[in-house]
Formats: structure tokens, C-alpha cells, sequence
């Protein structure tokens, strides 16, 4: 097995780390950082196109919210979590895309009196909307085979 951590090395949140198990390449979690002192989210290792799935612990942005912007760039294997966590990702992607939107919106109005480029949000509405999709919810404490030689249960 090998691991690499990815987010939340230097701070709380951003919370992501990148698997190599039983020939499989994966994720657990895939946080977005928060804070006024946002440091830039940490790029993957390997190309999104290549991850096989992803587990999600729970719901907090700080867990799931580049989700989306994984999508964005080609994620399109199934992300594992509770059902609990899946419904509230539902609600709180979109929320976190609404949110980049309206403020690059405002950004941009911002940039555009001063001259200044553009801001672009990490992900948009049609990529949150996208990874929703992908999510698979699971019971807990049941036992699933994800691929020969890798099982997980959330309790």
C-alpha cells in the first residue's frame, strides 16, 4: 500500500489522501481549504482520469467539497459514503458551487472597474451537479467489496 497525503498536511481543513492498494488507485476524501489564510488546494499525484473510486468519511466541506473540481478535471469513478452523507452532499456541493458563482461574480465586477483579470471559481454548477452522480450510499456497518482485495465498512 502506499499513501500520500495531500490536504490538511499544514492545517485543519482540505482534507485528502491518495491510495495505492491491491492495484488500485483512490481516494479518501477530497477536502476543499477554508480559512483567510487559504493556502492553495494541493494538486493529485496521478490524473483524475486514472482514479478507480473515492470514500468519503463524511459530508463537511473540508472533506468533500473539491469533489466538484475533481469532477472538473476528468474524476468519474464512484465515491463511496453513507447514505446520510451522501444526501447532505447533495445539498451542500450545490451550495458551495452557488456560493463560488456568486462570488466570482462579484469578484469580477470588482476587477473589471480596476482593471484587473478576471476570477475564475474552482468548479461550477454543472460539475457539482455532475459528482453528485457518481455518489454510491452505503449502509453502515455493512461490509462491501470494492474491488478483489479491498473492503470497506463504515461504522
Amino acid at each position: 500500500m502506499k499513501l500520500t497525503f495531500i490536504g490538511a498536511t499544514h492545517e485543519v481543513t482540505g482534507s485528502c489522501y491518495y491510495l495505492e492498494a491491491a492495484g488500485k488507485k483512490f481516494l479518501v476524501d477530497c477536502g476543499m481549504e477554508q480559512g483567510p489564510d487559504q493556502y492553495e488546494n494541493q494538486d493529485i499525484p496521478v490524473p483524475l482520469c486514472e482514479l478507480d473510486f473515492a470514500l468519503l468519511t463524511h459530508a463537511h466541506i473540508d472533506h468533500s467539497g473539491n469533489f466538484p473540481l475533481a469532477y472538473a478535471k476528468g474524476f468519474r469513478g464512484p465515491i463511496y459514503a453513507t447514505s446520510a452523507t451522501c444526501d447532505l452532499c447533495d445539498i451542500m456541493l450545490r451550495d458551495s458551487a452557488h456560493i463560488q458563482m456568486f462570488e466570482a461574480e462579484w469578484r469580477n465586477r470588482k476587477a473589471r472597474r480596476n482593471g484587473q483579470a478576471e476570477f475564475v471559481p474552482a468548479y461550477t454548477m454543472e460539475d457539482a451537479l455532475g459528482v453528485i452522480k457518481q455518489f454510491v450510499g452505503c449502509n453502515y456497518d455493512q461490509v462491501i467489496e470494492i474491488a478483489e482485495g479491498i473492503t470497506i465498512r463504515f461504522v
